[in-house]
Protein backbone atom coordinates (compact mmCIF):
# COMPACT_ATOMS: atom_id res chain seq x y z
CA UNK A 1 0.00 0.00 0.00
CA UNK A 2 2.83 2.39 0.81
CA UNK A 3 4.43 1.71 -2.58
CA UNK A 4 1.11 2.58 -4.27
CA UNK A 5 0.61 5.62 -2.00
CA UNK A 6 3.98 7.08 -3.04
CA UNK A 7 2.72 7.10 -6.63
CA UNK A 8 0.22 9.84 -5.67
CA UNK A 9 2.99 12.25 -4.66
CA UNK A 10 3.52 15.11 -7.11
CA UNK A 11 1.16 16.90 -9.48
CA UNK A 12 -1.31 14.60 -11.20
CA UNK A 13 -4.73 14.70 -12.82
CA UNK A 14 -6.93 13.03 -10.17
CA UNK A 15 -10.15 12.78 -12.20
CA UNK A 16 -10.16 8.98 -11.71
CA UNK A 17 -9.89 9.49 -7.94
CA UNK A 18 -12.84 11.77 -7.22
CA UNK A 19 -16.55 12.37 -7.71
CA UNK A 20 -16.39 14.33 -10.93
CA UNK A 21 -18.24 17.64 -10.99
CA UNK A 22 -17.84 18.58 -14.66
CA UNK A 23 -20.31 21.48 -14.35
CA UNK A 24 -18.16 23.33 -11.79
CA UNK A 25 -14.63 21.91 -12.08
CA UNK A 26 -12.47 21.94 -15.20
CA UNK A 27 -9.02 21.39 -13.66
CA UNK A 28 -8.51 18.06 -11.94
CA UNK A 29 -4.79 18.52 -11.34
CA UNK A 30 -3.79 18.54 -7.71
CA UNK A 31 -0.44 18.46 -5.97
CA UNK A 32 0.20 15.87 -3.23
CA UNK A 33 3.29 16.68 -1.17
CA UNK A 34 3.31 13.70 1.21
CA UNK A 35 1.47 10.39 1.65
CA UNK A 36 2.47 8.06 4.48
CA UNK A 37 0.82 4.97 5.88
CA UNK A 38 1.79 3.93 9.40
CA UNK A 39 0.58 1.64 12.17
CA UNK A 40 -1.14 3.11 15.21
CA UNK A 41 -1.02 1.73 18.74
CA UNK A 42 -4.65 0.60 18.71
CA UNK A 43 -5.99 -2.91 18.01
CA UNK A 44 -9.44 -4.46 18.03
CA UNK A 45 -9.46 -8.26 18.12
CA UNK A 46 -7.21 -9.16 15.19
CA UNK A 47 -7.60 -5.81 13.41
CA UNK A 48 -4.89 -3.19 13.53
CA UNK A 49 -5.58 0.51 13.20
CA UNK A 50 -3.46 2.19 10.54
CA UNK A 51 -3.14 5.84 9.62
CA UNK A 52 -2.95 7.42 6.17
CA UNK A 53 -1.49 10.91 6.40
CA UNK A 54 -1.94 12.90 3.21
CA UNK A 55 -0.72 16.42 2.55
CA UNK A 56 -1.50 18.41 -0.54
CA UNK A 57 -2.18 21.85 -1.89
CA UNK A 58 -5.89 21.13 -2.50
CA UNK A 59 -8.23 18.17 -2.86
CA UNK A 60 -11.15 17.30 -5.11
CA UNK A 61 -14.59 16.16 -3.97
CA UNK A 62 -14.15 12.70 -2.35
CA UNK A 63 -10.55 12.47 -3.61
CA UNK A 64 -9.16 11.05 -0.36
CA UNK A 65 -11.94 8.45 -0.08
CA UNK A 66 -11.33 7.31 -3.67
CA UNK A 67 -7.55 7.11 -3.18
CA UNK A 68 -8.08 5.09 0.02
CA UNK A 69 -10.49 2.69 -1.75
CA UNK A 70 -7.91 1.89 -4.43
CA UNK A 71 -5.20 1.48 -1.77
CA UNK A 72 -7.46 -0.99 0.08
CA UNK A 73 -7.67 -3.09 -3.11
CA UNK A 74 -3.87 -3.04 -3.27
CA UNK A 75 -3.58 -3.93 0.42
CA UNK A 76 -5.90 -6.92 -0.03
CA UNK A 77 -3.78 -8.15 -2.93
CA UNK A 78 -6.64 -7.60 -5.39
CA UNK A 79 -4.77 -4.94 -7.39
CA UNK A 80 -1.12 -4.23 -8.10
CA UNK A 81 0.39 -0.91 -6.96
CA UNK A 82 0.84 -0.03 -10.66
CA UNK A 83 -2.96 0.36 -10.97
CA UNK A 84 -2.40 3.84 -9.49
CA UNK A 85 -0.10 4.70 -12.42
CA UNK A 86 -2.75 3.53 -14.89
CA UNK A 87 -5.53 5.52 -13.20
CA UNK A 88 -3.37 8.67 -13.05
CA UNK A 89 -2.58 8.33 -16.78
CA UNK A 90 -5.60 10.10 -18.30
CA UNK A 91 -4.57 9.24 -21.87
CA UNK A 92 -4.48 5.53 -20.96
CA UNK A 93 -7.53 5.63 -18.68
CA UNK A 94 -9.73 8.63 -19.65
CA UNK A 95 -12.81 7.22 -17.87
CA UNK A 96 -12.97 6.37 -14.18
CA UNK A 97 -13.72 2.70 -13.49
CA UNK A 98 -16.73 2.21 -11.24
CA UNK A 99 -15.74 1.40 -7.66
CA UNK A 100 -17.09 2.21 -4.23
CA UNK A 101 -15.37 4.93 -2.24
CA UNK A 102 -13.86 4.14 1.15
CA UNK A 103 -16.27 4.92 4.00
CA UNK A 104 -16.13 8.38 5.53
CA UNK A 105 -16.30 7.20 9.15
CA UNK A 106 -12.59 6.82 9.88
CA UNK A 107 -11.51 9.94 7.99
CA UNK A 108 -10.44 12.96 10.00
CA UNK A 109 -9.53 16.34 8.60
CA UNK A 110 -6.84 17.32 11.06
CA UNK A 111 -5.83 20.71 9.80
CA UNK A 112 -5.91 23.21 6.96
CA UNK A 113 -3.10 25.64 6.37
CA UNK A 114 -3.34 28.71 4.14
CA UNK A 115 -0.59 31.16 3.23
CA UNK A 116 -0.98 34.39 5.18
CA UNK A 117 -3.89 33.11 7.28
CA UNK A 118 -3.72 31.90 10.86
CA UNK A 119 -6.70 30.52 12.72
CA UNK A 120 -7.33 31.32 16.36
CA UNK A 121 -9.52 29.41 18.76
CA UNK A 122 -10.63 30.88 22.06
CA UNK A 123 -9.89 28.90 25.20
CA UNK A 124 -13.66 28.54 25.81
CA UNK A 125 -14.23 27.08 22.32
CA UNK A 126 -11.21 24.81 22.70
CA UNK A 127 -12.42 23.57 26.10
CA UNK A 128 -15.94 23.00 24.75
CA UNK A 129 -14.53 20.91 21.87
CA UNK A 130 -12.41 18.85 24.26
CA UNK A 131 -15.43 18.17 26.48
CA UNK A 132 -17.56 17.26 23.45
CA UNK A 133 -14.94 14.80 22.14
CA UNK A 134 -14.50 13.24 25.61
CA UNK A 135 -18.27 12.80 25.87
CA UNK A 136 -18.46 11.24 22.37
CA UNK A 137 -15.57 8.90 23.23
CA UNK A 138 -17.29 7.85 26.45
CA UNK A 139 -20.59 7.16 24.64
CA UNK A 140 -18.89 5.04 21.95
CA UNK A 141 -16.89 3.08 24.53
CA UNK A 142 -20.12 2.42 26.45
CA UNK A 143 -21.83 1.29 23.26
CA UNK A 144 -18.89 -1.00 22.45
CA UNK A 145 -19.08 -2.55 25.91
CA UNK A 146 -22.82 -3.16 25.48
CA UNK A 147 -22.26 -4.87 22.10
CA UNK A 148 -19.42 -6.92 23.57
CA UNK A 149 -21.70 -8.08 26.39
CA UNK A 150 -24.47 -8.94 23.90
CA UNK A 151 -22.03 -11.03 21.87
CA UNK A 152 -21.00 -13.04 24.93
CA UNK A 153 -24.66 -13.92 25.51
CA UNK A 154 -25.07 -15.43 22.06
CA UNK A 155 -24.28 -19.03 21.32
CA UNK A 156 -22.29 -19.68 18.19
CA UNK A 157 -24.09 -22.21 15.97
CA UNK A 158 -22.20 -25.27 14.82
CA UNK A 159 -21.53 -25.25 11.07
CA UNK A 160 -23.91 -27.45 9.10
CA UNK A 161 -21.87 -29.71 6.78
CA UNK A 162 -24.83 -29.91 4.37
CA UNK A 163 -24.92 -26.15 3.84
CA UNK A 164 -22.70 -24.75 1.16
CA UNK A 165 -20.55 -21.85 2.35
CA UNK A 166 -21.49 -18.52 0.84
CA UNK A 167 -19.31 -17.68 -2.12
CA UNK A 168 -17.40 -14.43 -1.98
CA UNK A 169 -18.02 -12.10 -4.87
CA UNK A 170 -15.18 -12.33 -7.32
CA UNK A 171 -13.10 -9.18 -7.61
CA UNK A 172 -13.23 -7.54 -11.03
CA UNK A 173 -9.94 -5.72 -11.72
CA UNK A 174 -10.42 -1.94 -11.77
CA UNK A 175 -9.19 -1.52 -15.34
CA UNK A 176 -11.67 -4.19 -16.54
CA UNK A 177 -14.72 -2.60 -14.93
CA UNK A 178 -17.43 -0.56 -16.53
CA UNK A 179 -16.35 3.06 -16.56
CA UNK A 180 -18.11 6.33 -15.84
CA UNK A 181 -18.46 8.99 -18.56
CA UNK A 182 -15.30 10.98 -19.20
CA UNK A 183 -14.98 14.68 -18.42
CA UNK A 184 -15.48 15.50 -22.10
CA UNK A 185 -18.60 13.30 -22.31
CA UNK A 186 -20.04 14.97 -19.21
CA UNK A 187 -19.35 18.46 -20.60
CA UNK A 188 -20.99 17.53 -23.92
CA UNK A 189 -24.17 16.59 -22.03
Amino acid sequence: MQKAAFKFIGEHDFRNFCKMDAANVSNYKRYITDFNISACDQRSNHDELWSMNIRGSAFLWHQVRCMAAVLFFVGQGLESPCVVDSLLDITKTPRKPQYTMAPELPLILRSCLFDGVSFMCSSDASQALIEHLKDEHHQYMLQAAIFDEALTCLSIPEPNPLEHPKKKRKHIPLLSREAEPSYEERRAR
